[in-house]
């Protein structure tokens, strides 16, 4: 993915859905603050989706942007890129405080992105395998702030069973 596909992503489900903006919220969401991961040499080269949540959100929007630009649809045929059209109900999984910290999307204004914190925190509470090598790689770029991704994971609503697995997933990518 790259920032000028995450914008052309943002433009089309706007011209679809002019009463609603976008929050980016995968790992596409890293581009609104390092438009530098667009290069092909990035970790994000081999992603070819944006995570999106219309603002305001409602089933039919969703749904026909789904239908419009989802995974294996027409828009993804021709461009070589899908977005995957989030419920809200995702927002309540994240860090409290994250609308705080978002940053725009350059190039689409009133769209916004979650911080690069923000995403760690939830990319430590997934774990999934792919999620904590991008952490590893962006952190070996200097593109993320131990300090700043604990203070999101400290802000995570997770249940107590969570706590020792996302600890671990912490100590793993930041060795502390």
């Amino acid at each position: 993915m790259t920032l000028e596909a995450l914008q052309h992503l943002i433009r089309a489900a706007t011209a679809l859905a002019e009463d609603c903006q976008f929050l980016v919220l995968g790992s596409a969401s890293l581009l609104a603050s390092f438009p530098e991961l667009s290069e092909a040499t990035s970790p994000l080269a081999s992603t070819y989706d944006a995570d999106l949540c219309p603002q305001p959100f409602d089933e039919l929007t969703g749904l026909m942007l789904e239908e419009a630009m989802g995974d294996q649809r027409a828009y993804y045929r021709r461009h070589g890129y899908h977005a995957d059209i989030l419920k809200d109900s995702v927002l309540e999984t994240l860090p409290g405080g994250w609308r705080d910290r978002l940053v725009e999307v350059p190039g689409c204004p009133g769209n916004h992105a979650l911080s690069p914190s923000d995403l760690a925190a939830v990319k430590l509470l997934v774990g999934r395998p792919k999620d904590l090598q991008l952490l590893v790689t962006i952190r070996s770029l200097g593109l993320l702030s131990a300090p700043h991704v604990k203070q999101c994971v400290a802000q995570l609503n997770i249940p107590v069973e969570m706590t020792p697995r996302v600890q671990a997933n912490y100590k793993h990518i930041f060795g502390e």
